[in-house]
């Protein structure tokens, strides 16, 4: 029969899962009613209809603890609200350890829900054991307790969303597919269906496990991946406690939760294969796929171990369905990179019914408001290169995304598929003097380098792992002597053209009109005066500029700086981050080194801070522009490919002299901690403002081209709101900060470490922290006030905190004028 389509909408949300219904529910809610949600069969008919229905307010980071809390107060309200019963038991959960290292994981897990003023407490395995008696305690160190999780029913919440929307004006439609999304000028413009066309002026793409597909006609990467997730139902359990919390055993790769008399338990798998390699079935509706008992043998007899009941009782429901997983572990949350007006949400890895609420409200704020109400960067679809979207790639990768939501999730953990797809020109040889490499964007890093006779390999722990050692003297080089670092993956990006300055003059808050051969750090803002990016700018001549960014953004500042590209503007925009090899040599010694290997005057005078000359090294030519990210005296090499090894080989036989090592990413965290050098991702991003994390002397507000942002920027400076960014050091040497811990003022949480490490120099661990100022204070100099310390596995750790760095506030050895 066919349906009658609204001929237009503001906004066309396509897939009726608990995202698409959460979507449209907060647009409506907001006061953006012309919604028309289109579900190719049933509503929840996807992957909705089988979750487990697990809620739980703490999730891996700010923005997804922030929509799984709001999704426990709308689980609260909504019935009021739509007349229709989400099925929301709030019986608590715990996550039990049953080693060392997984009870300091639960620790950590527990001090973060400290900063959203989340109930989570350890509790003794005897108090576990009674409050789920039937677990088999041994080998249970204890776990952590959280009063307000507990779970919902999966098509009852995303019925009430759907029932809210359509009480404020949304239509909902099912049974119509999507066919395409029209665009016209590379803007999303409505969609075609089988039963006619709707214009809109937003299309948003839920589409769940289809989303990828949908998102390819366009040209839209949606790195997303069904995987065949299962669950167990159990036979009714006589005199099953109906308040039984949902029990988590991470290592055991299962979860159990009372389900109606009986027990459902699931796993994480450790191994588990991609589904829906060849397509997905038109007839899909409700289905489920073919239950293979191999796949789940080994943690169905861990469980069967940890839950002994289990091997006495019958199994009613032997279940297996897909569900999508992206290739990094992060949700799909944003505006498509070249379409506009063309949003995604999905790939949010087995956590939709505890996050879709918060989701699709963040979504539907992003469109009424027209960018992001909270930083959301970590989602952004824009992080994802073109190779990261293939079907080859997300079938090996995603995969490993489900195995790891219930592994342990250590810090630096690298991923072991898909690896080794891009190398520099010094992967070779350094791989040969024992470097163990991370990924990141597919590019291959030195992470650290073993020492002879050492396995370059990570063992992993929430204390000093294995290399440890070997970076303490990593860093001390670079102190003392001299290092070397291969920085080639970071982004190279080219503006040129005869417009590039006045064009980098808008987009940069610094003062690009610098002469040839200058070099410039500078941040790029958003009109609301939030930091788009921080990058480093150089002036290669009158019309050309070489942008370096970090190599986790260097698709998404490629992506803003040609947004901004004027029709009018004769700007050409380039990625030339493969055309050099580029190694940083930092140091005292780092001048002397260079000066017996090349031909050009190093002193102060010739080649002052930020400056680029062009020389040999070598037989290479080569350009340099002095620089530091170690806040040491340095230089970074810029060099052909077909020449790299050969200035690879001078540098490190002319550098035995001078005491030179090869360094890698931990030891240069280290180091740029130790000096409070930021990185954008983790100690910023556009939510912040340069007056908050000490940034203001890079936006020159007199220059002749205003900046974007600049009217923002001042005005955010003149209220001095925080949070502000300050250095943090643990008097204590022991422990170690890695990301996300609470630091406390005089006893009350004031903010939280946004990255940290083990500074050789300052003999503690040492980060950078945000923190609000003490009540009644203004000002950001009131935000080292007061006694601080930092929650470490459920510890307070006395720590100093300072506005200025604690390694060198002056600068004094990155400007060496000797």
């Amino acid at each position: 029969m066919t349906k009658q389509l609204p001929s237009h909408a503001q906004v066309v949300i396509i897939g009726g899962g608990i995202h698409g219904c959460s979507v449209a529910y907060h647009l409506a809610k907001q006061g953006l009613t012309d919604v028309v949600l289109l579900e190719r069969k049933q509503l929840t008919s996807g992957t909705t209809w089988h979750a487990a229905g697990l809620v739980g307010q703490l999730q891996g980071s700010h923005a997804t603890t922030a929509f799984a809390k709001y999704g426990i107060e709308l689980l609260q309200e909504i019935e009021a609200e739509t007349g229709q019963n989400p099925g929301y038991r709030r019986s608590g959960s715990i996550s039990i350890a049953v080693n060392d290292e997984r009870m300091a994981e639960l620790k950590r897990k527990a001090d973060f829900a400290a900063l959203f003023g989340i109930e989570a407490h350890y509790m003794e395995t005897a108090a576990i054991q009674e409050r789920w008696p039937l677990m088999n305690p041994e080998g249970v160190q204890g776990g952590i307790y959280m009063p307000s999780d507990g779970s919902a029913n999966p098509v009852d919440l995303t019925t009430a969303l759907a029932k809210g929307a359509r009480m404020r004006g949304a239509k909902i439609i099912e049974n119509i597919k999507v066919e395409e999304v029209l665009t016209r000028g590379n803007k999303a413009v409505g969609v075609r269906t089988g039963q006619g066309t709707i214009s809109a002026d937003y299309v948003v793409n839920c589409g769940g496990m289809w989303a990828r597909e949908l998102g390819r006609q366009n040209g839209v990467g949606v790195p997303l991946h069904a995987c065949e997730h299962y669950y167990l139902v159990t036979e009714a359990i006589e005199n099953l406690p109906s308040d039984l919390p949902v029990l988590r055993s991470y290592c055991d790769g299962t979860y159990w939760k009372e389900d109606a008399g009986k027990l459902l338990f699931g796993f994480a798998h450790f191994q588990a294969k991609p589904w829906g390699m060849k397509g997905i079935s038109e007839d899909f509706e409700f289905d489920s796929l073919p239950f293979v008992e191999d796949d789940v043998m080994e943690v169905l007899e861990l469980a069967m171990n940890r839950v002994p009941l289990l091997k006495e009782t019958g199994i009613r429901t032997f279940f297996n369905g897909p569900e999508s997983y992206s290739y990094d572990g992060r949700f799909i949350l944003g505006q498509a990179p070249d379409i506009a007006n063309y949003f995604v949400l999905g790939g949010v890895n087995s956590t939709g019914i505890q996050s879709g609420s918060g989701a699709g409200r963040a979504l539907a704020q992003w469109i009424i408001d027209g960018h992001p109400p909270i930083d959301l960067s970590e989602m952004d679809p824009k992080r994802c290169e073109e190779f990261q979207a293939r079907d080859p790639y997300l079938q090996a990768r995603c995969p490993e995304t489900l195995v790891l939501t219930y592994a342990m999730h250590w810090p630096n953990r690298q991923r072991e598929t898909v690896r080794n797809l891009r190398r520099t020109p010094f992967y070779h040889p350094m791989k040969a003097r024992g470097a163990c490499f991370t990924e990141v964007q597919g590019w291959e890093r030195p992470g650290w380098f073993a020492p002879e006779g050492v396995e370059p390999k990570y063992e992993y722990s929430f204390g000093r792992q294995n290399w440890f050692p070997y970076v303490q003297e990593e860093q001390k080089a670079a102190r003392e002597a001299v290092a070397m670092i291969d920085y080639s993956m970071l982004g190279k990006l080219m503006v040129e053209g005869r417009d590039a300055e006045s064009f980098l003059q808008r987009a940069c808050t610094n003062n690009m009109a610098m002469a040839n051969g200058r070099v410039a750090y500078t941040l790029m803002l958003n009109e609301r005066g939030g930091i788009e990016s921080d990058v480093t700018v150089a002036r290669h001549g009158d019309e050309s500029f070489m942008v370096m960014s970090s190599i986790s953004h260097t698709r998404r500042d490629y992506l803003h700086l040609r947004d901004l590209i004027r029709e009018d503007e004769d700007v050409r925009l380039r990625d030339a981050t493969a055309a050099y090899g580029v190694l940083g040599v930092m140091g005292p010694q780092s001048r002397a080194l260079l000066e017996a290997v090349s031909d050009a005057d190093l002193s102060n005078a010739a080649f002052p801070f930020n400056s680029l000359r062009h020389f040999h090294i070598g037989h290479a030519p080569v350009f340099a522009q002095r620089l530091s990210y170690s806040g040491e005296l340095g230089w970074e090499i810029f060099i052909t490919p077909d020449f790299a090894e050969h200035v690879f080989e001078v540098l490190m036989q002319a550098g035995e002299e001078f005491g030179i090592r090869l360094i890698g990413g931990e030891a240069l965290n280290a180091l740029r901690l130790e000096k409070g050098f930021l990185h954008w991702g983790h100690d910023m991003a556009y939510t912040e403002a340069p007056h908050q994390i000490g940034l203001e002397f890079v936006c020159k507000t007199e220059k002749p081209v205003p900046f974007i942002g600049r009217e923002a920027y001042l005005a955010r400076k003149a209220e001095n709101k925080g949070p502000f960014l300050c250095s943090i050091k643990l008097r204590d040497p022991g422990p170690l900060l890695h990301h996300n811990e609470p630091v406390l003022r005089d006893g009350k949480v004031a903010g939280f470490v946004t990255a940290g490490a083990w500074g050789q120099t300052v003999g503690a661990a040492v980060g950078l922290c945000f923190l609000t100022l003490p009540e009644g204070q203004t000002g950001k100099a009131a935000a080292a006030d007061g006694n601080f310390t930092v929650l470490v596995e459920g510890k307070s750790i006395e720590a100093d905190v300072s506005l200025r760095p604690f390694y060198d506030p002056q600068s004094k050895r990155m400007l060496a004028r000797a």
